[in-house]
């Protein structure tokens, strides 16, 4: 299944233009003129297209003078600016509470979760699987719709923190109880739900939908906006990196026996 979005991903890159940006600081004028009246499906006369010419022209020349275009350039221009760098300080540190919220101990680790909950079998895949990418899609579609650009990106952390927060202490804290026989999710032996069991799923899709609409994407809204464009190229990169650098760290203390 994984190979699917990756064979269109292939297939549609053979149709895919280079950004006209691009172009432009390479010195290939004229093809990144042509690839902009693709993206804009607009003549080149169109008053839309001069004024953004002009403003590519303008951003690229101020770059030159600022930052360069050279590939250590946007490096140089972090190493000497203090401000530049508790950017990027700010922007890593949001993955490292973003990956610590929680998440691939739920994405990796929620069958042995409801396993521990009493409940086994095509129930597991549905509830762990189904059920959950379900909750994260509806999230994702009100955070991008409705919350992301009205209630405010820090509004969103300090609300889905405190409310991950919340939920993860309910259900670990069940979970550590005697109340649960964790022997159990070794086992494919079902054994009835308790009202402490239903709580606990319960407190499970609340903290999906407390985090999904605001440490899920947030913090890569946050990256993309707070860097001028002579650096934001780097700003994203690092922000990826980061990401991706505590998901491996934090998936390696999210085994069943440290949660």
């Amino acid at each position: 299944m994984q190979l699917i979005p990756g064979g269109l991903l292939a297939v549609g890159a053979i149709w895919l233009r280079e950004s006209p940006r691009w172009l432009f600081s390479k010195g290939k004028r004229e093809q990144g003129l042509k690839n902009l009246l693709w993206i804009r499906n607009l003549p080149a006369e169109n008053f839309y297209i001069v004024e953004e010419l002009a403003f590519i022209e303008a951003a690229l020349e101020e770059q030159k003078s600022t930052v360069g275009l050279g590939f250590f350039d946007p490096f140089k221009a972090v190493f000497k600016s203090r401000s530049l760098q508790w950017r990027v300080f700010l922007g890593t540190t949001l993955f490292i509470f973003q990956n610590g919220s929680g998440i691939n101990a739920i994405n990796y680790y929620s069958p042995t979760v409801f396993k521990s909950l009493g409940i086994v079998g095509a129930n597991t895949s549905f509830l762990t699987t189904g059920l959950f990418g379900v909750v994260k899609t509806v999230f994702t579609l009100i955070w991008l719709f409705f919350l992301i650009d009205k209630f405010g990106r820090r509004n969103l952390l300090l609300v889905g923190a405190i409310g991950g927060a919340v939920c993860m202490t309910i259900l670990g804290g069940y979970l550590a109880s005697p109340l649960v026989d964790t022997s159990a999710a070794s086992t494919a032996v079902a054994k009835p739900l308790t009202s402490g069991g239903y709580a606990a799923i319960f407190f499970f899709y609340l903290w999906c939908a407390f985090y999904t609409p605001s440490w899920n994407g947030t913090p890569w809204v946050i990256n993309s906006e707070m860097y001028e464009q002579n650096v934001r190229s780097l700003g994203q990169a690092m922000a990826a990196a980061s990401n991706w650098f505590w998901v491996s760290n934090f998936e390696k203390f999210s085994t069943p026996n440290r949660c």
